[in-house]
């Protein structure tokens, strides 16, 4: 800060002169055309690099000049050669700039590298490596001692091998470096839910663990007091299909409601099988469809019985339902409606339905094969066996 402080200075005559003081803004000025001239500089060079180096559109290149600041071309430089020579694409390096231009300012051997051999070390391929970091390349900027190391151990208490992190990493590396999957399951686990079922989660839907915190804990609270208890599967897959989108909950219970379920029977069919949410809204239409319009069931038989929402239509019911519809034409069973018939395993259903038929097994088999290919255009039209 400069300020220059009022002197009194003595003259012969006993007259004393004052000199003014400066305060800072008032002598700001001194500094000011250089230091202005500069910053103009630094702001040039660096849009003329990110132009030249990246592609950057000079609109573009102007807009991330104001979060990046280059004096020469000695940095970027090492760091745009760092990453090419693990094999970043330029497209995929104009992404990670503009995502997180500060990278070009960094000194790669310190900020990049050691990241980099982290991962290969745990069985990351080159291809890997590339994929993580295109997606995340907040990872670079995270500290490896304080965040990555110690979330990575945290992630293979559940993962347990390294093949298996490197794999959820493609695909939620927030594991890596957010805090907010280790505070989530953590309340998963202080409310009951071993670690054997955290790892389910691990699994199949790692993402899940990215979700925001009170929002995550709101909807474990909400899944145990619908009955589901944390130490089983069907908790995981409860709060698995509760934390989808609000609106996306909200239409498929419109759905079920459309198709004639009660408030009622929606919640016997979700805690008999939770999966029955997971279903996608036209998964669901199609096959209450089936069921109900060419089969002539009532709906509330399928809330009864919610597995079978999630049964292929294409594989199993169809061609399922056409050996039963056969069976019913010949008066050898009496209603085609048995749910258990599409429950059963290939083996049993093939012991119970065809083979045991003597006389109409090659026939019934043939049907059977036939209606497996089935396509989605079967469901368009009227089932007539």
């Amino acid at each position: 800060m400069f300020c220059y402080y009022r002197r009194t200075l003595l003259f012969p005559n006993n007259l004393k002169f004052r000199f003014k003081t400066l305060t800072v803004t008032q002598s700001s000025f001194l500094l000011q055309p250089f230091s202005s001239s500069t910053k103009q500089q630094q702001h040039s060079f660096t849009v003329n690099y990110l132009i030249q180096n990246l592609g950057f559109s000079p609109q573009t290149a102007s807009k991330l000049s104001k979060r990046l600041q280059l004096n020469n071309s000695q940095k970027p430089d090492s760091v745009l050669l760092l990453f090419k020579s693990y094999g970043f694409s330029n497209s995929q390096l104009s992404t990670l700039i503009k995502t997180y231009p500060n990278l070009l300012s960094v000194n790669p051997n310190k900020t990049i590298l050691p990241k980099f051999n982290f991962l290969l070390s745990k069985g990351a391929s080159n291809s890997d490596l590339v994929y993580i970091i295109s997606k995340n390349p907040f990872i670079l900027c995270r500290s490896l001692e304080n965040t990555i190391t110690p979330c990575y151990h945290f992630i293979k208490r559940f993962l347990l091998s390294d093949q298996s992190i490197i794999a959820s990493l493609k695909h939620c590396a927030c594991l890596l470096y957010s805090k907010i999957p280790s505070h989530n399951i953590q309340f998963l686990l202080q409310n009951g839910v071993p670690e054997s079922k955290v790892c389910i989660f691990f699994r199949n839907w790692y993402s899940i663990f990215a979700e925001n915190p009170p929002r995550f804990e709101k909807a474990v609270v909400e899944v145990k007091e619908l009955g589901f208890k944390p130490e089983t599967t069907f908790f995981i897959v409860a709060l698995r299909a509760k934390i989808n989108r609000k609106f996306l909950w909200e239409r498929k219970i419109d759905v079920y409601k459309k198709w004639g379920w009660s408030e009622e029977s929606f919640v016997s069919a979700f805690l008999k099988y939770p999966w029955c949410m997971l279903a996608s809204v036209n998964k669901i239409e199609a096959t209450m469809n089936f069921f109900v319009d060419h089969m002539g069931w009532n709906p509330i038989v399928l809330a009864k019985h919610p597995i079978l929402l999630l049964l292929s239509l294409e594989k199993r019911v169809i061609p399922r339902a056409f050996v039963l519809k056969f069976l019913e034409s010949k008066g050898l069973i009496k209603d085609a409606k048995l749910a258990a018939a599409f429950k059963v395993s290939e083996d049993v259903f093939l012991k119970r339905f065809v083979t045991c038929y003597e006389e109409e097994a090659s026939q019934l088999l043939k049907l059977y094969e036939e209606k497996k290919d089935v396509s989605n255009r079967m469901l368009k039209k009227d089932f007539k066996p």
